[in-house]
C-alpha cells in the first residue's frame, strides 16, 4: 500500500511537469554534474548519533521556465549519493544510499549578461538502494528498517555566465527516514555542481 502511494505521487508530479514543459516554449533544458557532502543524524528519545560527512556523486537534468523577468520555475532530477561515515572505537563504517530526487524549484534571477540567483523549493527522493559497511561486513537489512520515501529542501544561490550555470545549495531532509518506532533518522547535505543549458 505504502509503496503504491510513493510511485503515485511521483507519477503525478512527472505529469505535473510535462504538463509545465508542453505549456511553454521558452523553456531551457541541461545536464548538471555535481558532488555532495552529506551526513546522516539518528536520534532515540536524549541519545543523538552524528556521524562523519560523506562525498558522494550528483548528477542532474536541470529545465527552466520563465515566469516573468525575474522568476523561473526550475524542476531538476537528480540522481544523487547521500551517507556518512563512521569511525570510532571499535567501529568503523560506511554507508553510500543513492537516491532519486525531484527538486520543484523557484528562482529568482538578476543581472542581464551574467546572472545572479537564489532558488528554493520542495523535494520529493526515493531510495534506490545503496551499501551500508560496519566493521568489514556488509548490513544487507539495513534497508528494511527504512522508510524509502523522503520529503526534503533545496535551498540555494547560481552564477548563470551564458549557458553555463554554477551553483551551491543547502540539502534539508524534512521526513524521518526511519520505520523503527521512536527512532528518528534525517538526511541533510550540501551540494555544488556546474550545469550546461541549451
Amino acid at each position: 500500500m505504502k509503496n503504491n502511494l510513493q510511485f503515485r505521487v511521483i507519477g503525478l508530479i512527472t505529469f505535473f511537469m510535462m504538463m509545465v514543459v508542453m505549456a511553454n516554449a521558452q523553456a531551457k533544458f541541461g545536464f548538471r554534474v555535481g558532488a555532495n557532502l552529506s551526513r546522516q543524524e539518528a536520534r532515540q528519545d536524549s541519545l543523538i548519533v552524528e556521524p562523519k560527512s560523506k562525498f558522494g556523486l550528483d548528477l542532474a537534468f536541470v529545465a527552466d521556465f520563465p515566469l516573468g523577468e525575474v522568476i523561473s520555475f526550475a524542476p531538476e532530477l537528480h540522481w544523487l549519493q547521500k551517507g556518512y561515515e563512521i569511525e570510532d572505537i571499535g567501529t568503523e563504517g560506511t554507508a553510500t544510499l543513492n537516491y532519486l530526487e525531484l527538486p520543484l524549484l523557484v528562482k529568482f534571477n538578476f543581472g542581464e549578461t551574467s546572472k545572479f540567483g537564489v532558488f528554493g523549493g520542495p523535494s520529493i527522493g526515493y531510495l534506490l538502494g545503496g551499501k551500508v559497511i560496519l566493521n568489514g561486513v556488509e548490513q544487507e537489512d539495513f534497508f528494511k528498517f527504512i522508510n524509502r520515501l523522503e520529503l526534503g529542501a533545496h535551498l540555494g544561490a547560481a552564477v548563470t555566465i551564458g549557458p553555463v550555470q554554477v551553483d551551491v545549495r543547502y540539502i534539508l531532509g524534512i521526513s524521518n527516514i526511519s520505520d523503527v518506532p521512536d527512532v528518528e533518522i534525517r538526511n541533510t547535505a550540501f551540494g555544488a555542481g556546474v550545469a550546461v543549458m541549451f
